[in-house]
This record gives C-alpha cells, structure tokens and sequence, in this order.
C-alpha cells in the first residue's frame, strides 16, 4: 500500500476569491490570458480566462500554474482529475494541482493514477450539499499502486479510448455553446407577450435529508419506484430509485406522471434538463418546473428550455457552487409566447441535438465505467 505523499507533491489549492467579477476586472492588467479552472469533472475546456496579471477580489496577485501535474476538483465534483503537460492555467479554490515527485518517476504513471483512483478518492470525500475533498482524507488514503511496467503495458493498450473520450468531449463541448447561445427567430404570430411566467409553470421542491445514503438504504425496499431527480444529472452520476415511504419521520414528496424542466439548484445553478412524463421523487438540489393546471397559453417545454435557457440561468449566483433563485425567478421573470406550432419547430431541431447529446454521454459514462475496474498486475 503506497500513501499519496509517497508519490506526489502536497496539493497545491487554487486562489481564493478568484470571482467572475475578478476574472471581468483581469482586462485591464493586459498581459496573456490563461484558462480559469474550478470543481468540475473535467478540466481541458472552459470558458473563462483571467489575465495573468489578475487579481482576487481581495486584491491579492493570482497564482498562474504551469508544467506537468494533475488538477484535482476538491469541491463539486471532488476527486476527478485531469493530468496536463506544459499547460499554463489558474484555479479556484474548487480545484487544486500537484505533481510526481522525481523518486516516484518508476512507481507511478500520473495519467493512470488520475485515470484509475479518482473514484477511490470520490469515496473519500464528505458530503454536505456538494462533495469536498479535504487535505487530510487524501493523506489518509492507502493506494493499492500497481507494478511500473503494468501501468505503462495499460495505458499503451487505452490510448486510443482516450482519444475517443476526448473527441467525445469535444463534441460535447460544441453542443454546450450552441445550446447556450440566445436564440434570435422571428416568430409569425403569438398567443401573447410579456406573460409573468408564473402564469405558466408550477414548481415542485424537493425531500430535504434525501442523501445517498438515505437511497442506498431503500433500494431493496419493495413498492412502486419513483426516479430521484438531483443535481447529478449524467447517466454514472444518477441516484437511481426509491420506493414511496417515509423519510425522517414525514412521508416522501413524489411526484406523479409529471412531465417537467429540472432546474439545478445547488452547483450548476439554473441549468434546465427536460423530464418525460414519469414518477419522481426530488432531492434538495433540484426543482422540478411544470405546465400549470389550468394555464391558458399552450406551451411545448422543450421550446420553453431551448428559448429561454439564458434567462434561467440570469436567476444564478456567480460561482461554481452557487444557488438558483427560485422566488426571484417567479416574481420577476416574463416570456413571449407563439403559437404552439411555432415552438414546436424549434424543439424539432432541439431534440436532434438533444439524442446526439446523450448518445456522446452515454458513450463516456461506459468509458468512465472501465476506468473503474481494477487492474491487476
């Protein structure tokens, strides 16, 4: 058994109060703009820049990492890694780096360490609203490391999965960007403008104390199962099912043959995913938003997530943590509304992209499942 300071630097964490509104203000400082990384399951694409010369809101100097390591996400999705070589790059304090130490250079391959053990690591981590990482649990941790020439025989045979998974990625990435854009199309005719959206959808919270320990405990449970709806949204992340009953001593929120947009709460804050009509049952990190009963207007909830995704995300607090503001969202928020046939073009064209989207996920979650297999020497 091998502890991780046996093989690696101590994890250096990224900088504190590296906010959207510091990386805006980096523009002034000039100089080469580097990619911002946070508490994400993957660190090769991002958005976000900062100028070297950038500070934090508390107008300390942001620390630029550079050369060969491993980014860790210690927060959000803590315990994914990515290795990089000769990258330029800052972090958050939702993700830290560290590198081989030259002793260790026989004893273990970087890539097939941050490949093979991040779900070890993922076992590590605590769980209150988002999953952390902290110093202590990672130096605790005994890796079963094994022999130099298996890791080396492995990774040889892999590569060209892994030039799957990041042509994958790509893809994903470019699916994202369009997703995200603000459609601009010149409807022919409408039931009605500037509607409160509140005159269209309901809400439905979800079942406080809902953890996965909690689903993990029911899943034998028999009776009729209800999908739990979460913040975890891709296909090796999901929570499963669980049964209808009492949770904490108060029957469990379900939701029956609803058809809805699950809105993100907490982490991702404000991102939209559309639900089929189904049996759910909600955790405290997502909302579940319906047609209302009795609302006057038709609408296509596909259309609704592919026109509007932006404005649910403008209800979002800046950060990679942070929190959608549902009373803000209902009291503020209004939409036009065309006619049905004219939504339903558009949703048409969503739901291709859509279908691609999730044959690309579905792809990479079977890869990531292969990652999670032992090897042995």
């Amino acid at each position: 058994m091998t502890k991780f300071l046996d093989m690696f630097t101590p994890i250096q964490k990224g900088n504190f109060g590296l906010t959207d509104e510091a990386i805006y203000k980096s523009i002034q400082y000039g100089g080469e703009f580097v990619p911002v990384y946070g508490g994400t399951q993957e660190h090769n694409t991002t958005d976000r820049f900062v100028s070297e010369y950038g500070k934090t809101k508390y107008d300390e100097p942001i620390t630029i990492f550079n050369g060969d390591g491993i980014i860790i996400s210690l927060d959000g999705s803590a315990g994914c890694m990515t290795p990089v070589t000769s990258r330029r790059f800052a972090l958050n304090h939702h993700a830290g780096f560290f590198r081989l130490k030259p002793e260790a250079s026989q004893l273990v391959v970087p890539e097939f360490f941050s490949l093979f053990f991040g779900r070890q690591l993922q076992g590590a981590s605590v769980s209150e609203g988002s999953k952390t990482l902290t110093s202590t649990a990672i130096k605790s941790i005994d890796f079963d490391i094994p022999l130099y020439e298996a890791q080396k025989e492995v990774m040889s045979k892999i590569k060209p999965l892994l030039k799957v998974k990041q042509e994958a990625n790509n893809v994903l990435s470019r699916i994202d960007s369009v997703k995200e854009r603000v459609i601009s199309i010149d409807y022919r005719d409408y039931q009605a403008k500037d509607v409160p959206i509140s005159e269209i959808l309901d809400y439905h919270g979800g079942n406080s104390g809902l953890t996965e320990r909690e689903i993990y405990q029911m899943i034998l449970t028999d009776g009729q199962r209800y999908e739990v709806l979460s913040a975890s949204t891709s296909e090796e992340t999901r929570l499963g099912s669980i049964p209808r009953g009492y949770l904490n001593g108060r029957e469990l929120k379900v939701l029956e043959d609803k058809e809805g947009i699950l809105v993100i709460r907490k982490g991702k804050a404000g991102t939209t995913y559309y639900r089929e009509k189904g049996k759910y049952a909600l955790t405290d990190d997502a909302y579940l938003l319906t047609v209302k009963e009795g609302c006057k207007y038709e609408v296509n909830l596909k259309w609704l997530i592919a026109q509007y995704r932006q404005l649910f995300l403008d209800y979002s607090s800046s950060s990679d943590n942070g929190t959608w503001n549902m009373t803000g969202f209902f009291d503020n928020a209004r939409i036009d509304v065309p006619l049905c046939k004219e939504q339903l073009e558009l949703a048409k064209n969503y739901d291709f992209i859509g279908l691609l989207q999730m044959s690309l996920e579905g792809i990479l979650a079977d890869i990531a499942r292969l990652f999670t297999k032992q090897v042995v020497a």
